[in-house]
């Protein structure tokens, strides 16, 4: 390293820490990454079981087409090259109790003929919706990744609410109301209530809009499943850092963020090692990061506000954490709908522990991601959202392990109380029994049931109550933490040198919180006095490569 060069630690490996670590590196600095896991991607993983794959996260994935800036963000940093992409064409079917069915096409046009010969007393109703979904995916392309409104000059923000104005008074519409307020203006009720389910678990809280914009997104081909499946995407950016000379070092617990007169100047690792940079990024949990790394010695005006209400009532602050139950099966469900959620009735909604809501979402993991299952075989992920309490309450006991085999990682090892262990075992039971009534000769080929809880989360990442996405978008803070944010950066006051990265300083989902690594690379730009670039990919010197498309599903 040269003298002119200046160091970054990034603490953690999960997609925003890798991306960060990327941009840092194309932009000279020299990056060190450290990942308490022994795999890269955070929340954006999957595991093996026998011969199938579990991937936990991607449902679909922003910029997978070619139309707007995220996808941008992919080809810099080459994660869906050679990538066939699975596209969407039934965003998700919600079954009543009572076998009705509600199925929320990808296509405005079809998902309106069906909606409408199926609720002819919503025409009106159904028009609007899905008016909504064309207009909308208009204005994907005009959604800034590429930096953060707090980044852009007067100018940049000009010409990007230009480019926005067409579609501001739709904009407006659906953020100013609920979906679950909207819904009410329905006169068919079991239409007005699977509106709430569109995005797979009832999100009431949340506006129409992000309801509307993913079905426009897949419509338009820019949302999408890669083959590769969750840990193949978070592998390959790690291989992008390792190649543009970033160092990332797993099994490396962070312990304690080092200050010095008031700036971020390394950190001590869990076995008393102790590293130093010129900048120290946490892509990691924001209450750990503040409240542990730090020790609660640099206050935040509105991140404070929320640390005590998660303390008073969590709920609308943090997005919850889920349940995932993994049911390997020696059966071929390709006939089957890739996404549906199934209504409860009461008496299986009391068994499920923690549930939220009464609803369970169905994914046939197997047709989105052919390859995590052998041939004629296939991977059910069921998953419902989740209050991390009553998993904490069977499991008070826990403690780190003392005896850990030879490799294995002591940073997520647990003992577990014999409660939570049965609790889990009965979860995935009733869970099973409940779908053998939807899949045909379920029970009778079931090979491997795998179930994961918020202190699965919690343990692997070190996210609060084992949240899958961070604060809550929509959280009655959201507004004023962004514009937090949008005049002072990521940043801690009277902190400098420091910025944390990922879904604790930005939105929700995978490509918002590997977007952020590129504006923390800016900030870092920015503070030195360096003009940001990004450094091609060989492959892409002459022309990009673009992901491939594969055969659409129904």
């Amino acid at each position: 390293m040269s003298k002119n060069t200046k160091s970054v630690i990034i603490i953690g490996a999960g997609m925003s820490g890798l991306s960060t670590a990327a941009y840092s590196q194309m932009n000279g600095y020299e990056t060190t990454t450290f990942e308490l896991h022994e795999t890269p991607g955070g929340c954006c993983t999957s595991w093996q079981r026998k011969d199938f794959t579990f991937d936990w996260c991607l449902s679909w994935l922003k910029g997978t087409g070619h139309k707007d800036e995220m996808s941008l963000i992919w080809n810099e940093l080459g994660c869906l090259d050679d990538v066939s992409i699975y596209h969407i064409k039934t965003f998700n079917t919600v079954i009543f109790p009572d076998g009705q069915k509600v199925t929320f096409h990808a296509d405005p046009d079809k998902l309106e003929l069906s909606l409408i010969e199926q609720f002819p007393e919503d025409t009106k109703h159904i028009k609007e919706f899905c008016g909504y979904i064309r207009k909308l995916a208009g204005c994907s392309p005009h959604f800034p990744f590429l930096k953060n409104t707090g980044l852009m000059t007067w100018w940049e923000k000009a010409k990007m609410m230009w480019k926005l104005l067409p579609y501001m008074k739709t904009l407006m519409n659906t953020m100013s109301i609920s979906i679950e307020d909207y819904s009410k203006r329905f006169n068919n009720p079991i239409l007005a209530e699977s509106l709430n389910w569109i995005i797979y678990d009832r999100l009431g809280n949340f506006p129409v809009m992000p309801f509307a914009f993913n079905i426009a997104n897949a419509a338009d081909k820019t949302i999408g499943v890669p083959d590769v499946g969750s840990l193949g995407l978070a592998k390959k950016l790690a291989s992008r850092v390792e190649k543009l000379g970033g160092k990332i070092h797993y099994k490396a617990k962070v312990d304690q963020i080092l200050v010095e007169n008031n700036k971020a100047i390394g950190v001590r690792l869990s076995n008393g090692q102790e590293h130093f940079a010129d900048y120290v990024i946490s892509a990691s949990d924001s209450y750990n990061t503040t409240q542990h790394l730090l020790k609660s010695a640099y206050p935040h005006p509105v991140m404070d506000k929320m640390y005590s209400q998660l303390h008073n009532d969590p709920k609308g602050i943090i997005f919850p954490s889920l349940v995932a139950v993994f049911i390997a099966v020696n059966k071929d469900y390709t006939d089957h709908d890739p996404y549906s959620t199934y209504l409860i009735d009461d008496k299986l909604k009391s068994e499920l522990i923690g549930i939220s809501h009464g609803g369970i979402a169905v994914q046939v993991r197997s047709t989105l991601l052919p390859k995590q299952a052998p041939e004629g075989k296939s991977v059910l992920y069921i998953t419902y959202l989740t209050d991390s309490q009553p998993w904490q309450n069977l499991n008070a006991n826990s403690v780190q392990s003392e005896h850990i085999s030879i490799g294995r990682n002591s940073h997520t090892r647990r003992r577990r109380s014999v409660e939570y262990k049965v609790a889990k075992k009965d979860v995935g039971s009733k869970i099973l029994q409940f779908l053998s009534q939807h899949f045909e000769e379920l029970e009778n080929n079931v090979e491997f049931i795998d179930v994961v809880t918020p202190l699965t989360c919690e343990r692997y990442t070190k996210n609060y109550n084992g949240t899958v996405l961070g604060w809550d978008p929509f959280s009655p803070y959201s507004e004023e933490f962004e514009k937090y944010i949008n005049r002072h950066g990521p940043t801690l006051p009277h902190l400098d040198n420091f910025y944390f990265s990922g879904h604790w300083g930005t939105s929700n989902g995978v490509a918002q919180a590997v977007a952020s690594g590129r504006h923390i690379a800016q900030y870092l730009c920015l503070q030195d006095s360096k003009r940001f670039r990004v450094t091609p990919l060989l492959s892409h010197a002459n022309t990009a490569t673009q992901p491939k498309e594969n055969e659409q599903y129904a």
